[in-house]
């Protein structure tokens, strides 16, 4: 099962905030807005983890002492069906809310509720049962044929009655989708596992931390898996322990037995002595020890790049590396696993595992970033796999799939962390325009920067991207958070703009008029002017670039535009540069 959506409340910097998750979720925006928050209120809901006071975001409402996230997800296997039967809905969604709520002393008391469909006869709720398990009492409802005859009428025999009843009437009853009065699963602390595995690798983390050999690590995870899988099926294994419980058993035997080491004997003897006054007898025991511990006790990874080494001893990217090959390796254990297939039951463990991980551009350069992005990629794309990303990296932003992207805002302290996304098609009706711009992300990656930017502009081409920077230094209002996106080519911008509409960017656009004759490129600047909403601007250069800035034509076909346009302008002062371009560049900076 993979989420769909999260919807968080009162968490940190975060009053109310809902992602829809796709496959693979990309959380980009600036620092200290919230990408970590959204991230930990996630881990808040599905591990074991309880918050404290200073986790409640700060100006929540006189009385609102209480934090909640809710995760919704779909797909579910045929075992996770069965599991969650009680809670999954018609669409096939399943939404569960965890709530921890202060008391006025600042204790906190954490619960699981999951949302509902029950019809609204009172007799049939999950959450009266216990008022129907007298006979006289469930006598006088529809579920009286649904009864034994004689003998206790307990809960479960409700339960069942219940859910003949709604399975055989469903047609004529009317239902309504709620959060369950009791407690998830009718226990206050959900099994662990039965929620999908959740990995959180934040930004700074030691590779010591995930190589250790424990339960909560991935390294101990896999070796324990192995260890298991060695025990159920190596006939050396079997041997082994075969022969530790011979040795045990030998240990362990009275000292009047032959093949007792005389060491032992002598060492309870020693002992006795010391206590006569006692009155006691004493016998060392050894416990059967378990021939996994014995494989897992001194394992570590070690690393051979021309000098073998602890694996920990490597640099940090090499590092992060071997954290992410134990993350993929997992995944592919947990799949491997549900292929292998088993019964179904209603409380078995979730096979599914969500990774999140913060900043997994760290310590990796632009290649290997690229790399990790495809393998995360194909990673979520497991049916048992989802990916949770924060990034600061272009590299980690894919504009063929806009909907697995979420822009991460803090505009105020009191509004707190908000979501900006887009789940809509934004090219269903023209297939053409769709592929153009697809080509238009795959030749430029670094267009991906728009959505990091304070401010963007949307030019023509690689003239004005270079330009502008160097004319907005000239006149002192250069800044580097503002991004100039180079679309390729006027017919081009249009798709540009939908996605800064789409994602609600902050961002102007700059084309030449062009020839007044030309009725294509009119109607393609009227086209522009139209889609460009209230969070965009439009500057027209007239007649072109070059027009307005005093270009001689024949040292653009000679040199080129851009080289031109720089050596144009190379000795022009800020006084001197013409009054359009002037206006259009303290536009383009935010200084308008």
């Amino acid at each position: 099962m993979k989420i769909t959506s999260i919807e968080i409340h009162n968490f940190r910097s975060i009053l109310e905030c809902r992602l829809s998750c796709r496959d693979m979720l990309v959380l980009l925006g600036q620092n200290n807005h919230g990408k970590s928050n959204i991230i930990g209120a996630l881990d808040f809901a599905l591990n074991s983890s309880k918050p404290n006071i200073d986790d409640l975001f700060a100006l929540a409402e006189p009385g609102d002492k209480t934090i909640w996230v809710e995760v919704s997800f779909g797909r579910l296997t045929d075992q996770e069906k069965t599991t969650w039967r009680k809670y999954v809905q018609a669409d096939g969604i399943f939404c569960f809310r965890k709530t921890a709520s202060f008391d006025d002393e600042d204790r906190v008391d954490v619960k699981y509720n999951g949302y509902v469909s029950e019809p609204n006869e009172e007799w049939l709720k999950a959450d009266n049962v216990r008022n129907y398990t007298k006979r006289d009492v469930v006598s006088g409802t529809p579920l009286s044929p649904y009864i034994p005859e004689s003998g206790q009428v307990t809960k479960a025999i409700i339960v069942a009655a219940q859910e003949q009843y709604i399975k055989e009437h469903s047609e004529d009853l009317d239902f309504r989708v709620g959060l369950e009065e009791g407690p998830l699963l009718g226990q206050k602390n959900v099994a662990k596992g039965v929620l999908p595995e959740f990995f959180l690798v934040p930004a700074i983390r030691d590779l010591s931390d995930e190589s250790k050999v424990r339960n909560t690590a991935l390294f101990g995870k896999l070796l324990t898996y192995a260890v298991k899988e060695m025990a159920s099926r190596n006939p050396l294994f079997h041997s082994i322990e075969e022969q530790l419980s011979d040795l045990v058993n030998v240990l362990n035997a009275g000292p009047e037995t032959e093949d007792r080491p005389q060491q032992l004997t002598d060492l309870e003897s020693s002992i006795q002595q010391e206590l006569t006054g006692w009155d006691v007898r004493v016998s060392v025991e050894v416990t059967p020890p378990d021939i996994s511990k014995i494989i897992e006790l001194g394992t570590e990874i070690h690393l051979n790049d021309g000098l073998k080494t602890l694996a920990k001893r490597k640099g940090h990217g090499l590092q992060r590396a071997v954290i992410f090959g134990l993350m993929k390796a997992w995944a592919r254990v947990m799949r491997g696993s549900d292929a292998a297939g088993g019964s179904i039951t209603a409380r078995r463990a979730s096979e599914s595992v969500i990774f999140a991980i913060e900043e997994p551009e760290l310590f990796l350069h632009p290649h290997a970033q690229r790399t990790f992005n495809k393998a995360l990629r194909v990673l979520s794309e497991g049916t048992n796999s989802q990916v949770i990303v924060s990034s600061h990296s272009t590299h980690f932003v894919d504009l063929d799939d806009y909907r697995g992207i979420a822009l991460i805002r803090k505009e105020s302290v009191e509004k707190g962390t908000i979501s900006v996304q887009c789940t809509e098609d934004l090219f269903e009706e023209e297939a053409d325009r769709k592929r153009r711009f697809h080509m238009a992300t795959w030749v430029n990656p670094d267009r991906g920067e728009m959505l990091f930017a304070r401010r963007v502009a949307f030019v023509e081409g690689e003239t004005e991207k270079l330009i502008f920077p160097f004319l907005a230094e000239k006149m002192g209002c250069h800044s580097e958070d503002v991004s100039i996106i180079d679309c390729g080519s006027k017919n081009n911008i249009p798709l540009y703009v939908a996605i800064a509409e789409a994602f609600h960017l902050n961002y102007v656009v700059v084309h030449d008029q062009d020839s007044l004759s030309n009725l294509s490129s009119q109607k393609l600047n009227t086209t522009i002017k139209e889609l460009v909403g209230e969070a965009g601007s439009v500057v027209v250069l007239r007649p072109d670039f070059e027009g307005c800035g005093q270009m001689p034509k024949n040292e653009g076909k000679r040199k080129g535009k851009p080289l031109a346009a720089l050596d144009h302008f190379d000795s022009v002062t800020a006084d001197q540069i013409p009054q359009q371009l002037v206006d259009m560049i303290r536009l383009v900076y935010g200084e308008t």
